[in-house]
């Protein structure tokens, strides 16, 4: 869930900066920002769910 919301927060932003003119669009730029949200989105999930599952067998 929470790699989801903040994948869409990023797209969010992306599609903001984008309109404002600050990426340029430059793809290697925006692929590097989405490459980044997106990795920490899943260490987030994966970390929460092992939190929850510690909690639930110990």
């Amino acid at each position: 869930m929470f790699a989801m919301l903040g994948t869409g927060a990023l797209f969010v932003w992306l599609a903001i900066a984008e309109k404002k003119g600050w990426l340029e669009l430059d793809f290697e730029k925006v692929e590097g920002f989405i490459k980044i949200g997106m990795s920490a989105g899943i260490a987030g999930s994966l970390l929460y769910f092992i939190s929850k599952l510690s909690i639930m067998f110990l």
